[in-house]
């Protein structure tokens, strides 16, 4: 089933606002859990190790139904290997969802390595599980790509799904899942999926500090992987200014990601943020670890986060203490110049993921010889989170024109 050029930005707006509001339609405040833990296959219990194994190999693999997109996609979830910061492998898991439409550009089939938005900190919120309850939101533009011909691959990140903290806005653990899951798809014998194929990250919000992470490790990374083009969009390049834009927001319990997603990496903070929060802000945290993002929308909104605190003082102030500074310091991005062309997109009105802060890593990028693209999108904005999802569905058609368009120019031969 093909939509019209024409109509599919507006069609996508249209499917993420409804989305997001079906994700959280019937849930209060007094609801213990929004998405219950599933695994009624066994695929995330029986994830074999990945120990002495290398980044990109396939552990398990699985067809499983999908809901609604039926007519438009076959899946397959899929565990595979990853790299931890720490350096060590670690399972991740994901899914691939393969077309039923017709590729109608030059060359083969290109791949997208979606890299989904904010999803929460719980095993409960895997988009690979998401996605065969209905409860996706990242289906629609999984859904688009794939109406246009273009085969998705979807990480889960690690830790979502798979042992450990969720690695939340970790730069090197969201690109090296992202280029890993490139790395795997690779050996999957799917149709029209090989060392040629064309394979471009692709990611809004965390999800485009993924791709841009991607882009940026590619060439040290994941040199044999065929990464040709990039679209990041709603960057959160620099850590300090988005976590400063969260503070009062319905977003405040991404705070709440961000530190336990440290955690995970930085144990030598723990102590620091123990110390720092009260008895409220010490629930608040346990909770905010295992919430998904509904849970966190509904129940986690704070005007103000220094109630969490035994000082009074916002959370924002613990996390620029210099005990942190090597933690926010190593996920800037904007810092190691991308070796293939980068679209990126951003919302001038953004109350999110402030515009200065995305084009201060495109001029990082620029005065390093980076191919970028630049596309800014002026709408006003109802309010902060409102400025923000906007430019998902806003983006879309002008990222997509402008991949497919880069991709008929580089003239990639058919093997």
């Amino acid at each position: 089933m093909l939509f019209p050029s024409r109509f599919q930005g507006t069609f996508l707006k249209t499917l993420i606002t409804a989305a997001l509001a079906v994700f959280c339609v019937g849930f209060t405040p007094a609801t213990a859990q929004v998405i219950p833990y599933t695994d009624p296959d066994g695929f995330y219990t029986s994830i074999p190790s990945a120990e002495n194994t290398a980044p990109g190999t396939v552990l398990s693999q699985r067809d499983v139904p999908m809901p609604v997109l039926d007519v438009l996609v076959k899946m397959k979830r899929i565990a595979y290997t990853s790299t931890h910061p720490n350096g060590f492998s670690t399972p991740v898991t994901g899914a691939v969802l393969l077309p039923t439409a017709p590729w109608r550009g030059p060359g083969p089939r290109p791949v997208a390595l979606l890299a989904p938005g904010t999803q929460g900190a719980g095993d409960s919120c895997a988009p690979s599980k998401l996605l065969t309850m209905g409860g996706e939101y990242e289906m629609f533009s999984a859904a688009a790509l794939l109406n246009r011909g273009w085969t998705v691959a979807v990480t889960d990140y690690q830790g979502l799904g798979t042992p450990g903290n969720h690695t939340y806005m970790n730069r090197k653990a969201q690109g090296a899942a992202l280029l890993d899951l490139g790395r795997a798809i690779t050996t999957l014998n799917l149709p029209d999926v090989n060392n040629h194929t064309p394979i471009i990250p692709w990611g809004y919000s965390q999800g485009g500090g993924a791709s841009a992470a991607a882009a940026e490790m590619h060439r040290a990374y994941a040199p044999d992987v065929n990464v040709v083009l990039a679209y990041a969009g709603g960057v959160p390049a620099n850590l300090l200014s988005v976590s400063s834009s969260l503070e009062g927001t319905a977003l405040t319990g991404a705070l709440g990601y961000v530190i336990t997603g440290m955690y995970e990496i930085y144990p030598e903070i723990r102590e620091p943020i123990h110390n720092f929060l009260n008895t409220r802000g010490q629930v608040w945290l346990d909770q905010t670890s295992r919430d998904c993002l509904p849970e966190s929308l509904l129940t986690m909104p704070l005007p103000d986060t220094s109630i969490l605190t035994v000082s009074g003082q916002r959370l924002t102030s613990l996390i620029s203490d210099d005990v942190f500074q090597r933690a926010i310091s190593e996920q800037q991005i904007g810092l190691t110049a991308p070796d293939i062309p980068v679209f990126v997109a951003q919302g001038l009105n953004d109350g999110i993921i402030p515009a200065e802060q995305a084009r201060t890593m495109v001029n990082g990028w620029l005065s390093q010889g980076a191919d970028v693209t630049y596309w800014e999108d002026p709408s006003p904005a109802l309010d902060k989170l409102s400025g923000h999802i906007h430019v998902l569905a806003s983006s879309f058609l002008p990222a997509v024109e402008w991949a497919e368009q880069r991709l008929a120019a580089l003239g990639q031969p058919t093997p």
